[in-house]
């Protein structure tokens, strides 16, 4: 090899330690090649890269770079510019050029493709080269979706037929370098599936030495034939590519389930080994902590991804991204009214629209944010999706401006018409006090509020009997669950009512099935609002005077924890009563306040038609099967899902043979990754624990907890633990913590209880103060309880019997509903 050869990856600082494990072995394999290095960030003092020359991505001849650079996530540039800096490699003269992604370690001779060089002009090695008929990930369709070919690696020869790909991989790559399955596109990889019909020369190695990764390892086995010498399927081992790979990791890539390190041989181990201690003598721990350059614009605003597609679809050729100057002129881009939103009662800005467009999860909850929900979108945006989005202020401060015109200025031209204070002015302004107090004040004045105040709240009202029940009607969650259960006992206690679907705030699906019409009147004298403590005023404001006026107020709270937060104090003013369904919430919320707080406890029903078999849900038919289910919404510290995988893999661990399997069901898990990454590792060590990522539809999901035999819940803390209760109403056998509100309904006649010790938080959780208080489960006690029922079919069957007559004696419908028309009557008789 001469000097006319040259080796090159991509990487941003954070990446070091993988494009120096690669140099090393290209040092030693590939001794005469020119190593370049393509930094796809800014180079700091900290970049450190010895053996190759560092191309910037600042230095590259690319139109418009800056907004080229922002329009991408570190993904997507990290593989847009590799025809770019391809270009600038055959411009210096290189007449073979090779490039590898920086997660692969060279183990033989590049001589054979250098060979091959001289014959033709691309190199391509193919993903599969052969059948993947397992039930595994990934699967043929993740391969077909990704891409025929591995863009991990190519190697090219100059000459006229590839400097004219490599045109039209950059016109391409330009704006199309993104991961966006619905349309076709995975970053560079589907481009080059038409290469080889639209160029000629392209050679695609199936060699079985070559590319070696997780997604043809089925295919292949490895041996170490001597020291740090490997052939796979009897030929030499040329590179292996370690995607996804993590040294902590049992699993050998977290893009799939099918290896873990251990699996195919001891070869593999070694494979693995080998390259853990390269990237520790290569400083991994020093740059994964590297911030990324780009992550932030040039006066440090943090890039939230939304804005990089606004930036991609848009023309910012006169704004230099690296002024602060044009940057301010990008932001109020940015925060434009989004065309389409001209007439929403709150208008949405272009970013705003953008995160809209970028999450199925937002778009299911708000469907219409142009009209009907973008009120409740804004406030979703406001209280929860700054921080979710990573929204620095100056992208939340114009979404504030709008929100609160559309709260002041608006119903001020509406009743600045009527300025005489007629007893039906001053009871809508009234209404409005409390989301536009100061224009209250300029109409009427202090004094007048005074007199309002106290005739109104003096006068008789005329009461109306019955019920206005407001919740997150379709929710699929514990809260939407919550009201739907108050609907099926106001129904039973044959009161007149009325339903409001509310849905401002709450981003879960909303695809549940309510068998009600539902109304924006409330017709009757008391409101019960489904919503917790925390949204109580967000209810209030939203629905202003319809609360406020000839209404008798019933909050139907939550909470997990002895103490009742301070930061709550103001929902006590939003509410004339609150109701709870635990002893544990009554003494919670009591000791905050002197307003009557009642335990009416829900109902438990759980409705399978059509009834489903193991085969249909595809559940393994001789299995005992654990199963427990959370949404990462309710905090997944408190739900604990990882404290159950380790109490099934320490009582079955050691016995890999036990007709055993773990059922996990998670919402909302694409919103933890570092849980969703913690679990598919888990999984991929523990074949028999399964994952169900996301939502089900009812009755599958009634139909599932049918179908298994004991429900598990190594929660920290419950307000009341539906899915336990609803194991139990199926006569299944719980095993769950013994504290907070599930202790109402478990005995240890109609479950298993896990001991657990009470331990401080040392930080804030959600919305759990540092300094509260909740439940550590005692793994080992659960395991122990896990392996005793497993075992035993007797302790099952009369365990799940005695479940079943506690549910259906104290929470039945008829059993709330007889404790609510006991207290709706009270109510009335003193209104």
């Amino acid at each position: 090899m001469g000097n006319n050869t040259c080796i090159f990856t991509i990487v941003s600082n954070n990446y070091l330690h993988y494009a120096n494990t690669l140099f090393d072995s290209a040092k030693e394999f590939c001794p005469g090649a020119d190593l370049i290095l393509g930094l796809c960030d800014k180079k700091i003092p900290e970049t450190y890269c010895p053996d190759a020359e560092i191309i910037e991505i600042l230095d590259l001849t690319i139109k418009n770079i800056g907004q080229f650079i922002y329009q991408y996530t570190i993904l997507e540039l990290n593989t847009a510019i590799k025809p770019y800096i391809i270009e600038v490699l055959m411009n210096r003269g290189y007449d073979k050029i090779i490039y590898l992604d920086p997660d692969i370690k060279i183990y033989g001779s590049f001589q054979n493709m250098l060979s091959l060089l001289d014959h033709y002009n691309v190199l391509l090695t193919p993903h599969l080269t052969d059948l993947l008929d397992d039930d595994k990930l990934p699967n043929e369709l993740g391969i077909l979706q990704a891409g025929s070919y591995n863009l991990g690696y190519i190697g090219l020869r100059a000459n006229d037929e590839t400097r004219k790909l490599v045109k039209w991989w950059q016109e391409k790559l330009y704006k199309e370098c993104v991961v966006d399955i619905s349309r076709g596109l995975f970053v560079d990889q589907k481009w080059m599936d038409l290469v080889p019909s639209l160029f000629e020369g392209v050679y695609i190695n199936r060699d079985e030495g070559w590319n070696v990764a997780y997604w043809n390892l089925n295919h292949r086995d490895i041996t170490e034939v001597k020291e740090n010498r490997f052939e796979v399927n009897g030929k030499p081992l040329v590179f292996f590519h370690y995607s996804g790979y993590s040294i902590d990791a049992k699993t050998l890539s977290k893009h799939q389930n099918r290896f873990m390190k251990n699996t195919k041989g001891k070869a593999l181990v070694r494979l693995c080994e080998i390259y853990n201690q390269s990237l520790l003598s290569n400083n991994i721990a020093k740059f994964k902590e590297i911030p990324y350059f780009f992550q932030t614009f040039v006066d440090g605003t943090n890039v939230p991804d939304a804005a990089r597609k606004v930036i991609r679809d848009a023309d910012f050729s006169e704004i230099d991204f690296f002024k602060e100057t044009d940057v301010q002129r990008l932001y109020k881009i940015l925060n434009q009214i989004s065309p389409r939103a001209k007439y929403s009662k709150v208008p949405v800005t272009k970013l705003a629209e953008a995160i809209w467009n970028s999450r199925a999860d937002l778009q299911i909850a708000f469907p219409d944010i142009y009209n009907s929900d973008s009120t409740r979108y804004i406030e979703w945006l406001i209280s929860t999706g700054a921080s979710e989005c990573g929204l620095d202020d100056i992208f939340i401060e114009p979404i504030l401006k709008s929100f609160s015109l559309f709260r002041t200025s608006q119903e001020y031209s509406y009743y600045k018409k009527e300025l005489s204070l007629s007893t039906k002015v001053i009871k809508k302004l009234w209404g409005y006090r409390q989301f536009c107090p100061e224009i209250v004040r300029n109409i009427i004045g202090d004094p007048v509020l005074h007199w309002v105040r106290f005739k109104l709240n003096d006068k008789k009202q005329t009461i109306i009997p019955g019920i206005n029940l407001i919740g997150y009607m379709q929710a699929e969650s514990g809260v939407g669950e919550a009201a739907r259960s108050s609907l099926r006992a106001i129904k039973k206690a044959n009161l007149s009512y009325s339903v409001m679907d509310y849905r401002v705030g709450n981003v879960s699906r909303m695809m549940e099935s309510v068998e009600s019409k539902y109304s924006d009147e409330l017709p009757y004298s008391i409101n019960l609002i489904h919503a917790n403590a925390d949204q109580i005023r967000i209810a209030r404001d939203y629905l202003g005077e319809n609360l406020s006026i000839n209404h008798y107020n019933i909050g139907y709270w939550y909470w997990e924890l002895p103490e009742f937060p301070e930061a709550y104090d103001f929902a006590f003013d939003c509410v004339d009563e609150i109701w709870v369904s635990t002893y544990f919430n009554l003494a919670a919320i009591s000791e905050k306040t002197n307003k009557p707080v009642r335990r009416i406890c829900p109902n438990v029903n759980v409705s399978i038609n059509p009834s489903m078999t193991r085969r249909e849900l595809g559940l393994c038919k001789d299995d005992f099967i654990f199963f427990h289910m959370s949404d990462t919404l309710s905090i997944h510290e408190r739900k604990n899902p990882l404290g159950v995988v380790e109490a099934f893999n320490l009582a079955f661990g050691s016995q890999p043979s036990a007709m055993v399997s773990l059922l996990l069901k998670i919402s909302n898990l694409d919103k933890q990754p570092e849980l969703e990454d913690k679990l598919q590792r888990l999984i991929a060590d523990e074949p028999r624990i399964h994952l169900i990522n996301g939502y089900l539809e009812r009755n599958t999901l009634n139909n599932i907890m049918n179908n298994i035999d004991c429900y598990i819940s190594l929660h920290r803390s419950e307000g009341f633990g539906l899915p336990i209760s609803e194991a139990m109403y199926l006569s299944k056998p719980v095993i769950a913590t013994y504290w907070s509100g599930n202790t109402d309904f478990m005995t240890e006649s109609n479950s298993l209880p896990v001991k657990y010790k009470l331990v401080e938080l040392d930080r804030d959780i959600g919305p759990y103060s540092k300094g509260q208080q909740w439940a550590d489960p005692c793994i080992e006690d659960a395991a122990d309880k896990m392996v005793a029922i497993a075992n035993n079919p007797m302790l099952q069957c009369r365990m799940g019997k005695k479940a079943r007559e506690t549910i259906e004696s104290n929470y039945s419908v008829a059993s709330s509903a007889a404790q609510l028309n006991k207290r709706i009557a009270e109510l009335l008789a003193s209104l």
